[in-house]
């Protein structure tokens, strides 16, 4: 099978993910750019597997159109043709080229929440986002967004959304005698450590779980572990920090293996974030989370008193009484083992499974509306 993804920018998890799709398929992805402010790799060595295609050698410009793109929009040029994100102008023109030339096409997201827009926005999004053959929905709360703009529920394929290769979910938790040593390693204080991993920013909501850290009494050690894009936010969170709080500077994907495996517990306070990739990561190591209901991996993974808490966004003081129930159960090893079991399934080669069982069912579908063949996606 031919098939195409249209996406923003080669991110990792993403990359991966293409890798392993290109095992069973003959993908060729474009990216709308090489890279984006603030985000690090090295695409040169990452995009091997299939064939990847820059529309620019720069960063991404969300608010400009590269016509590039419509080259690429053909009838019969590709068995399937993946949306991963209309809201980026290049990627609204690829997505208003298929609409308008009645080519077949499927909607995938990351994830997505409801939130209140303009009646101009809503009916503009309602036709736009009636229009895809079929939608990849990573959660209950896509679901509904996506039937919010007219999908209906039998055109909503569900799929596994992860930045994890399945060797990257341990076998079995990590023992006390091991988060201590780890932390020696760290250089950090034999005392439960409470853990952040992701960018300082204010849709983290990382001052509201310093405010929530006011109070508590037991010990502990804070770790924040991310840029931090905006300075004056910056300089907020370290006025509000006391002793407890530590901030660690940008680590590689292996050095943040070390963080997670020595914590107690994982903290994502984000105000809104349509799925968060960091708490699969806190899962697969075994660490509970604590996150909102701001966060769509969190409300489709967390389960409560199992594997971590769920909280209201911007509650400080119920944000502080879920840290303080893990910081009494510290390194409870039966806790630590739900953790794993409940992330067993979102794995990169599950999410690439599930993504060739639908092109294999729907195959006649595409074939009938004269959508396979050959073409020159070169133009």
């Amino acid at each position: 099978m031919k098939v195409l993804f249209i996406s923003n920018i080669p991110s990792p998890y993403r990359v991966d993910f293409f890798q392993q799709l290109g095992k069973y398929v003959e993908l060729t992805v474009i990216f709308e750019a090489k890279r984006a402010d603030g985000i690090r790799f090295d695409w040169k060595e990452t995009c091997q597997g299939f064939r990847a295609v820059f529309l620019s050698d720069g960063n991404i410009k969300e608010r400009s159109v590269n016509f590039k793109i419509l080259r690429y929009i053909k009838k019969g040029a590709y068995d399937y043709i993946f949306v991963t994100n209309y809201a980026c102008w290049t990627e609204t023109a690829a997505y208003l080229k298929l609409v308008l030339c009645k080519i077949p096409f499927v909607l995938e997201t990351d994830g997505g929440m409801i939130r209140h827009e303009s009646r101009i926005r809503y009916r503009l999004k309602s036709y736009l986002l009636s229009k895809p053959y079929a939608y990849f929905s990573p959660a209950d709360t896509a679901d509904r967004y996506f039937m919010r703009y007219g999908a209906k529920k039998r055109e909503i394929v569900r799929y596994h959304f992860t930045s994890l290769w399945k060797k990257d979910i341990l076998k079995r938790p990590v023992s006390v005698r091991e988060k201590k040593m780890l932390r020696k390693k760290l250089c950090l204080e034999q005392k439960p450590v409470i853990l952040f991993t992701g960018q300082l920013i204010h849709r983290k909501g990382v001052d509201v779980l310093l405010k929530a850290l006011k109070g508590i009494t037991m010990p502990y050690q804070c770790l924040l572990v991310g840029a931090a894009p905006d300075a004056a936010y910056l300089e907020r969170l370290r006025q509000m920090a006391d002793e407890n709080v530590r901030f660690v500077s940008f680590k590689t994907k292996d050095e943040l293996k070390l963080y997670y495996q020595c914590a107690t517990v994982f903290v994502l306070p984000a105000r809104y974030d349509v799925w968060g990739l960091v708490v699969n990561e806190a899962l697969a190591l075994g660490l509970p989370v604590i996150t909102t209901d701001g966060c769509v991996a969190g409300k489709e993974l967390i389960q409560n008193n199992k594997n971590g808490l769920l909280v209201r966004k911007n509650d400080a003081a119920a944000l502080r009484e879920a840290v303080i129930c893990f910081l009494k159960q510290e390194d409870d090893p039966q806790a630590a083992q739900r953790c794993l079991d409940s992330i067993r399934d979102y794995t990169i080669e599950q999410m690439a499974a599930e993504h060739v069982d639908f092109m294999e069912a729907n195959a006649g579908y595409f074939a009938d509306k004269s959508f396979c063949g050959s073409g020159d996606e070169n133009g």
